[in-house]
Parts: C-alpha cells; sequence; structure tokens
C-alpha cells in the first residue's frame, strides 16, 4: 500500500481502540493494536527506503499478492512482486539494511502477535496485567516507528 493509506487506516485504528474496551474486547482491541502497527511498520519501511510502497496487498504466502481490482466478484487477481507490504518483519525475507529500530519496533510488535493464540485464537484467561503487556508493546512499537517517520525518507533513523 501507498505510505498515505498506511497512515489512514493507523488514524482509524487508533481511533477505534480509544472506543474499545481493552478487556472485555481484547480480541479486537489486540487485533486492532497489531493491525495498525504493522501498518506504521510497513509506512516506516517505505518512508525508509527498504520497501516499495504500491497497489499490491500483501498475502499469507511469501512474495505473493493480490491487486484490489477483482478478477471475478468474489475473486481477487494474485500475483508475484518484490517485497511491498510485509506481513511481519523478516515475511517476505527482505534486501538491504535494515535500521536496529525497526528491529526494535518489531521486537514489540512480535510481544502483540505472540498474543494470538493463546488469547485470540485460544481461550486463555484475560485480565489487566495482559492489557498492560499488549498497551506496552504497542506503545514502545509505535512510538520507534512515529520517530521513524518523522524523520527524512530514505534516512537511517
Amino acid at each position: 500500500m501507498e505510505i498515505a493509506t498506511h497512515r489512514e487506516k493507523i488514524e482509524r485504528l487508533t481511533d477505534l481502540l480509544t472506543r474499545l474496551e481493552p478487556v472485555e474486547d481484547f480480541e479486537i482491541w489486540m487485533w486492532a493494536s497489531m493491525t495498525a502497527a504493522t501498518n506504521a511498520l510497513n509506512a516506516a519501511l517505505h518512508h525508509l527506503g527498504v520497501t516499495e510502497p504500491g497497489k499490491l496487498y500483501p498475502h499469507q504466502i511469501p512474495g505473493l499478492y493480490v491487486e484490489p481490482q477483482p478478477v471475478e466478484e468474489w475473486r481477487w487477481r494474485k500475483v508475484f512482486a518484490a517485497p511491498g507490504d510485509v506481513i511481519h518483519l523478516g515475511l517476505p525475507p527482505l534486501a538491504g539494511t535494515i535500521p536496529d529500530r525497526v528491529f526494535e519496533a518489531a521486537k514489540a510488535l512480535a510481544v502483540i502477535e505472540d498474543m494470538r493464540e493463546e488469547y485470540v485464537r485460544g481461550a486463555q484467561p484475560i485480565g489487566p496485567q495482559l492489557v498492560d503487556q499488549c498497551a506496552a508493546a504497542y506503545r514502545s512499537c509505535m512510538t520507534i516507528l512515529e520517530d521513524i517517520l518523522a524523520g527524512p525518507p530514505g534516512g537511517v533513523s
């Protein structure tokens, strides 16, 4: 996606987070946090010139993307392309230099991603301590990525 589209998604998801009750709505609250942070990661990678922004959306298969114009009413055209948006840092693998700060942000994002199995897909109990852990990881990730996005394009922040 384009950086502006990532920013729009981040804004909408951030607004949604303020309207949810983190413990009661944990599954969607965590998922919105993860998705906002993933969009920020992609925007930062584009901003730094590590990946190219574009019109394609990533698929779960590395290197496979979908075009936003359906082949049929219910099916999108799949294409293989150079890395644009990533699903996770390293999926798909990226060439070039990735600044350490991006790895720091990705590490914080991984804390949130790792909550999916037990708490969203699974049925482990959700409480304030888990919410605090997720919120801290989200703030850490977003602070780093917002700082990168505020820096010079293509610059290593």
